[in-house]
Formats: C-alpha cells, sequence, structure tokens
C-alpha cells in the first residue's frame, strides 16, 4: 500500500435483502458512494460472513455494516470477528461499527445487547446527542440532535465498562465510543431516502409493520462516514 494512501476495509455480514440489492445496490455500495469524492483512500470489500481475511495491520480502518442476523446468533463467522476487533485494538486500528456492526463492538468489549423490549425501531428518527458528543470527533459540526434512517429490532442495552455514551433517544442508546478507536452507531448514514423507504415496503408486506411511515430527508446523517475519515483515520 502506498504510504500516502490509507486502505479502509468495509465490513459486510450478509449477501443483503435481494430486493433491495436489484435496486440500489448493498451497504457496501453506499458506504463507497460516499467516500467516493477521497483521492487517498484505497477501499476493499470483505465478507464477513465468509470469514475473508482480514489483518488490521494492512488497513488504517474497518467500517463494519449491518446484518440481517444478530450477533447473538451461534455463528462461527460471528466469533471470527469478534477476534478480528480484539486484534484491532491491539493494533490501535479505528473501528466504525454500523447498526450489527455497533452492536458487535459492545459485545465484544462486555457490554450487553439484546432484542428491544420496546419493538423495531424503522425509518427515519431523531437522537439526542448527548453533552460527550461535543469532545468527540465523530459528531464534529453536529449540533444537539441528528435526523437518521433505522432498521433494527436489536439495541445495545449497556455499553463496554469504560466506554462513552455519546448518543440516545427513547428507543435506547445510539452511539458510543470505547478505548478511543472503536465507534458505534445504531443507525444507517449510509442509507438514503429511497433506500429505507423500500425497506419499510419489504416490511410492511411481510407484515411487520401495520402502515407505511412517511420517511423524511436526512440530508447530514451520511457526514458520520465522512467525519470517521477526515477526524479519525490517519
Amino acid at each position: 500500500m502506498d504510504e500516502l494512501m490509507r486502505r479502509i476495509s468495509i465490513i459486510i455480514n450478509g449477501p443483503g435483502i435481494a430486493e433491495v440489492k436489484s435496486l440500489y445496490g448493498q451497504a457496501s455500495d453506499w458506504v463507497q458512494k460516499v467516500l467516493s469524492s477521497y483521492s487517498d483512500l484505497e477501499v476493499r470489500v470483505i465478507k464477513g460472513y465468509e470469514m475473508e481475511e482480514l489483518d488490521p495491520n494492512d488497513d488504517s480502518a474497518w467500517i463494519i455494516t449491518g446484518s440481517a442476523h444478530s450477533v447473538y446468533d451461534n455463528f462461527p463467522w460471528i466469533d471470527y470477528l469478534r477476534n478480528k476487533l480484539k486484534e484491532a485494538e491491539e493494533a490501535r486500528m479505528p473501528v466504525l461499527g454500523i447498526c450489527f456492526g455497533h452492536q458487535l463492538i459492545a459485545d465484544t468489549f462486555g457490554g450487553k445487547v439484546e432484542l428491544n423490549k420496546k419493538g423495531w425501531e424503522i425509518g427515519s428518527c431523531r437522537v439526542n446527542l448527548l453533552q460527550e458528543s461535543e469532545s468527540c470527533s465523530l459528531f464534529s459540526s453536529f449540533s444537539d440532535s441528528i435526523d437518521v434512517y433505522q432498521s433494527h429490532q436489536d439495541v445495545v442495552s449497556r455499553i463496554p465498562e469504560n466506554a462513552t455514551l455519546l448518543a440516545e433517544n427513547d428507543m435506547g442508546i445510539q452511539s458510543f465510543v470505547y478505548d478511543n478507536i472503536f465507534y458505534g452507531v445504531q443507525f444507517h448514514p449510509e442509507f438514503t431516502k429511497d433506500v429505507m423507504e423500500k425497506y419499510l415496503k419489504i416490511r410492511y408486506e411481510k407484515g411487520i409493520l401495520k402502515e407505511i411511515p412517511v420517511v423524511e430527508e436526512c440530508k447530514n446523517s451520511s457526514k458520520i462516514l465522512n467525519n470517521f475519515i477526515d477526524n479519525i483515520v490517519k
């Protein structure tokens, strides 16, 4: 790798929902689109669910995307990723976890993840930033709240010891930082309005939702990805 280049591995944790993928691609595509303006980034996609090779010493950072699975599912590849996160801790390499990735970081380092008793959080939602977020560069330029896209049942009910809670709402924990290198966000900064509306339609047709809520445009949530690259990834 060129010394002037930064290499980011986007770790995907399932093949994606076919109905979404056929129209819009999958999470790794949406992350790459946000990051496409960076000329000094080499981005590769790693299939975490197939335990493809990952080495924190080869990368500048990892971004771990969502999944249809839960971190408490008994799959060997989830244990594989837990072990890789511990290697990232030893290498002091920053990681951004999104939804499942956020939950995996919490679970790996002593937090707790469980099915949210309040049910699904899906659609466009508001997240409240805590005072602690003001000194966290992941939320640089944000004020006291942010409108985001959500699609999850599980929630981090307890963050790891010595982690710092950064954001929450009435559905639970929304962001934290652990060990100054692991950043978790429950929401999806990579989603677009079209993608969110498709997810809602699928959930409605499966009977998960009784009606399809109106999706608001979340114009600034993707800046979380920019802040991660600009402020945290060296």
